[in-house]
């Protein structure tokens, strides 16, 4: 058991590494919000899809396909879970305080954090048996945590839920996997260089945001210790139960605990300032707890290698 944990610690540390260097330049003014968004959106549109496309550039197997599709309704599951916790258990008597907070609880890094951990654990087969979680979370954030944070007002269409870089990429990359079409070599390997900066990229930015972070202001008040507890502690854990329960596949078990483990999502402090709401709160809370899932993801992940 201490061999699984000492390895999730070591890979979670490499990447805060990568964290430090983003946290330096924010410090020392060689990186601003507008290039760390600028960053941010070069990862969103073109280097998560081609991850997700290099990952499924795979043969069809019975066991793998099965395993993804069984994938799918375990991530409904484990969203449902978070969303049912954050309503009854998140409260603050300030409304935007109390949305992002939920958002906080319900949605997780799973692509920037946990894809660099699933390959780095499990290699290319861990981002494939990821993406279901980030397939689940895409929809879930252009939906619930769209009128979470932007309020009632918000329209939903079919557009804003299908047409977003998370679910587009997705089926992509599922399309090419079930067409099994294979990328020429002229392809392949421009989108395989543009799928490595999938770790250096988004760690940098979180980086950055942790060096312009209000770390007091996302500890005011019950609500968010009851938003961190729950994010990197207690859904993390029912994620393991759920699928010690249901006997998942071990490689399954693990990806999908590593996405429930992550830390709030950056997506957060996007929708944030995009309906100017506290973007410097969510930043911070997003910031913070990430900071602390590099003690708590390993005990959990760990917790999945030895377990599951």
């Amino acid at each position: 058991m201490f061999e699984s944990f000492l390895l999730v610690g070591q890979q979670v540390l490499q990447l805060f590494i990568l964290v430090a260097v983003g946290f330096i330049l924010g410090r020392i003014g060689k990186l601003n919000a507008k290039s760390a968004q600028g960053i941010s959106n070069l990862v969103m549109y073109v280097v998560a899809p081609s991850m997700l496309v290099i990952a499924f550039q795979r043969p069809v197997e019975a066991e793998s396909l099965h395993n993804f599709l069984i994938g799918i309704p375990v991530a409904i599951a484990l969203h449902l879970v978070n969303i049912l916790a954050a309503q009854l258990l998140v409260r603050d008597p300030d409304e935007h305080r109390r949305s992002t907070l939920r958002f906080a609880t319900v949605l997780s890094n799973c692509g920037y954090m946990a894809f660099p951990l699933q390959t780095a654990l499990l290699g290319t087969i861990g981002v494939f048996y990821g993406s279901p979680f980030v397939l689940i979370f895409n929809i879930v954030g252009w939906t619930y945590g769209v009128r979470l944070i932007g309020g009632r007002e918000q329209k939903l269409s079919p557009k804003t839920i299908l047409l977003n870089p998370g679910v587009i990429g997705v089926a992509l990359a599922v399309s090419l996997y079930l067409l099994q079409i294979s990328l020429p070599e002229i392809l392949y390997t421009p989108v395989s260089w543009l799928s490595a900066l999938n770790t250096p990229l988004p760690m940098i930015v979180v980086g950055y945001q942790l060096s312009h972070a209000d770390l007091r202001g996302a500890l005011r008040g019950v609500s968010s210790w009851v938003c961190m507890v729950l994010r990197l502690l207690v859904l993390p854990t029912a994620a393991l139960a759920l699928c010690l329960l249901l006997k998942l596949d071990h490689t399954l078990s693990i990806a999908m605990v590593a996405g429930a483990a992550a830390p709030p999502a950056a997506l957060l402090s996007m929708l944030t300032a995009k309906f100017e709401r506290d973007p410097s709160l969510a930043a911070s809370v997003v910031s913070l707890q990430t900071v602390i899932s590099a003690l708590t993801m390993p005990v959990i992940v760990g917790l999945a290698m030895t377990l599951a």
